[in-house]
């Protein structure tokens, strides 16, 4: 509620440019659905909005994006530009034996990266190949049970992990 009334009071005036900073952070998920309605309200009144968000879900309902890194612009473009720029297969991975499956994926030499992502862990080979069975070797390899390994898109969390890499 808190959020909602300072940007109510940011309103008064009637501004054509408002900037918000992280306006989000420790707000509950149904009040942000709620705060991100009013946002998109506001854009169709012509009010341009600048926003700084650590939460990438919110960064892919903006209509441009700057991703940003240690004070440097590692990407700017629309949320689809930034994915389209993903140019490798990308693969979710799960097991019962999440930290053990995460430690043998990274010691994979073929492997460019792998990092937590929900339930999952996301992975990119430095090359394309039977990424799946190399999945299901790592995974059988560490003894891990109960594995699901499919191919997923990415998504903008997963473009900016790529561009931090680089």
């Amino acid at each position: 509620m808190k959020q909602k009334l300072a940007l109510s009071c940011s309103l008064i005036h009637k501004p054509s440019v408002l900037f918000l900073d992280e306006p989000t952070t420790g707000v509950d998920a149904v009040s942000r659905k709620e705060f991100w309605e009013m946002l998109h309200r506001l854009k169709l009144q012509d009010i341009t909005i600048l926003v700084s968000t650590a939460y990438m879900d919110e960064a892919s309902l903006c209509d441009r994006v700057a991703l940003i890194q240690k004070g440097e612009i590692l990407s700017v473009n629309t949320p689809k530009g930034i994915i389209s720029q993903f140019k490798k297969p990308l693969w979710a991975i799960r097991a019962n034996e999440m930290f053990k499956l995460m430690n043998a994926i990274k010691e994979d030499l073929s492997v460019e990266s792998c990092y937590p992502f929900g339930q999952y862990h996301h992975v990119v080979f430095k090359t394309e190949g039977d990424s799946k069975l190399k999945l299901e070797n790592i995974a059988k390899q560490a003894n891990c049970t109960e594995v699901d390994i499919h191919p997923i898109e990415p998504n903008i969390e997963d473009c900016f992990m790529a561009l931090m890499k680089d």
